[in-house]
């Protein structure tokens, strides 16, 4: 084998591993997953504030366990009482800034719930806005991820739209679960689909462990494609490599 027929061997498979690295850079998310949080007037203020630290606390606790996370979830979310407010869009969470930029988003939820109207729990509501939002997502992304709607409640769907229909509607759209987890005795998350899955009832006080937990199961996070393709190119340059010192 002549240098040149070398060298142009060895100079592809480094463009090769180099160019899976860039494109698993810029690649979509796996997984989109769409928060929606109580925010009703049966949730006194401290125990607002309380819900509050404890989804802080359960995505920094996420991250910190599962950093090849960073570049494969997208997080937004929603809070719901007899209306429904946006409080994050739906964003990748690529490294520590943009997930600052998150806990920030909710950590600056007001506990006398400004702008939501208590009165009332519009579960159902934010299922469907939670739904067109996953939708959009994905659609600008312009490949199929895992949608995934994560409800946590205290109580029972009382007003707007009805929760099993707007959980099957999403499921309809191709939203892939949508999960929930209750708060106290009087939660109900009986409008879960087949594709759902019922967290279970925890405490205000015990809410971050079981987020932490929750969001563990729903994302799954495999290891990001870039670093296996990228290992496959370096394998493959350092066996080519050692046919042509044979």
């Amino acid at each position: 084998m002549t240098n040149t027929t070398r060298n142009r061997l060895l100079g592809a498979v480094a463009a090769a591993a180099l160019a899976f690295g860039a494109v698993g850079a810029e690649a979509a998310p796996t997984t989109a997953l769409y928060l929606a949080m109580d925010g009703s007037g049966s949730i006194s203020g401290a125990d607002f504030t309380t819900q509050i630290g404890g989804y802080v606390s359960a995505l920094n606790s996420f991250y910190a366990a599962n950093p090849g996370a960073f570049g494969q979830v997208a997080i937004g979310g929603n809070i719901f009482g007899a209306n429904v407010s946006q409080f994050a869009a739906l964003t990748t969470i690529n490294n520590a800034g943009d997930l600052a930029a998150l806990t920030a988003a909710i950590s600056a939820l007001d506990p006398g719930r400004g702008g939501i109207n208590t009165g009332a729990t519009a579960i159902g509501d934010a299922v469907n806005v939670a739904t067109a939002a996953l939708v959009a997502f994905e659609a600008s992304q312009g490949v199929n991820l895992k949608l995934v709607i994560d409800v946590t409640t205290d109580g029972q769907n009382n007003a707007g739209a009805n929760p099993v229909t707007a959980s099957n509607a999403a499921t309809a759209a191709g939203v892939d679960a949508v999960n929930c987890l209750g708060i106290g005795g009087g939660a109900s998350c009986a409008f879960i689909g087949a594709n759902g899955t019922d967290f279970g009832t925890v405490t205000f006080a015990t809410l971050a462990a079981a987020l932490t937990n929750k969001i563990t199961l729903e994302t799954q996070v495999p290891e990001p494609m870039s670093l296996a393709l990228f290992g496959m190119g370096l394998a493959g340059l350092g066996l080519i490599r050692r046919r042509l010192a044979a």
